[in-house]
């Protein structure tokens, strides 16, 4: 094998490790996201005096002597949305304040920012598309929360608008936080070099974790409602991601604000175990759990 070969060999190798360890922290995140979501929902129940089992693809309330009010259904409902909302600030302070050291979870840190803004975003979505229709599959969590409330069609759209304006107000954000994690300025320093980074880090990465989460929710919870809103999620998560690209080419990056992540290049077996146990805790839960309290 002649040395240009090697070298060439080698590029890809990092290229295939950087794509790989930022699909694993996708799905980390994303997973992460959809089970605090439910969860958050159950602990609200939880709190109201409600009987919450918890199935990860939805959450069922036992009444029993309680009944739905317009202050316990709003709660209980819009918690997930608010929770994964907080989440989603806590993770972007942690990233900046840790974002020096040159680890992995830093990676993990911006995925789960980012996809908790989409969810969030998306979850306002959910009355309008359902249109307040029990049988609906997008009346869950905001569209039942909104419901109980009364909240009428036009507060509605401004309420989505307001979301997503916010969401793409951080786009830009997005795309330098991604081209800090370069190796090599040269990585970055052009137009095209940035984009190209961008892709190979995010978009491609995105692409094959969203179809390993979209396929694993297939076929470990067989329900179109989960699907369909999971699907939702992923179209909004892509969204900000293809806005992010655009903005990607004229997001100036200074060679101080490379961080060198020479560690993104290598497959990381950390973020592969975590994975795995995510999968299995999700595919456990599958029968459904009641909180021990």
């Amino acid at each position: 094998m002649s040395s240009s070969e090697a070298i060439k060999k080698e590029k890809n190798g990092s290229k295939a490790g950087r794509l790989l360890n930022s699909a694993m922290a996708f799905v980390i995140a994303y997973t992460a996201i959809l089970s605090l979501l439910c969860l958050s929902t159950a602990l609200a129940g939880r709190i109201f005096g409600l009987d919450p089992q918890i199935f990860f693809y939805g959450v069922r309330f036992a009444l029993g002597r309680h009944h739905w009010t317009t202050t316990n259904a709003f709660w209980v409902w819009s918690s997930g949305t608010i929770i994964i909302t907080l989440v989603g600030v806590i993770c972007s302070r942690l990233y900046i304040y840790l974002r020096g050291r040159l680890i992995l979870l830093n990676l993990v840190l911006l995925w789960v920012a980012i996809i908790a803004y989409a969810v969030a975003a998306a979850q306002t979505l959910l009355p309008l598309l359902s249109g307040y229709d029990e049988t609906s599959p997008f009346y869950t969590n905001l569209a039942i929360a909104f419901n109980f409330a009364g909240v009428p069609v036009w507060a509605l759209y401004i309420i989505c608008l307001t979301a997503f304006l916010s969401l793409v107000a951080g786009t830009a954000g997005t795309a330098r936080s991604f081209l800090s994690f370069a190796y090599s300025f040269s990585k970055v320093n052009r137009r095209s070099r940035r984009r190209k980074y961008y892709t190979e880090t995010v978009l491609l990465p995105f692409l094959l974790g969203a179809a390993i989460v979209f396929l694993f929710f297939r076929q470990t919870y067989q329900f179109y409602n989960f699907n369909v809103q999971n699907l939702l999620y992923l179209i909004v998560i892509a969204v900000v991601l293809l806005l992010a690209l655009l903005l990607s080419g004229m997001s100036e990056v200074s060679q101080d604000e490379v961080l060198r992540y020479k560690n993104l290049q290598q497959l990381n077996a950390a973020l592969f175990v975590v994975m795995m146990v995510f999968f299995m805790l999700l595919a456990v839960g599958y029968q459904g759990f009641y909180l021990p309290f």
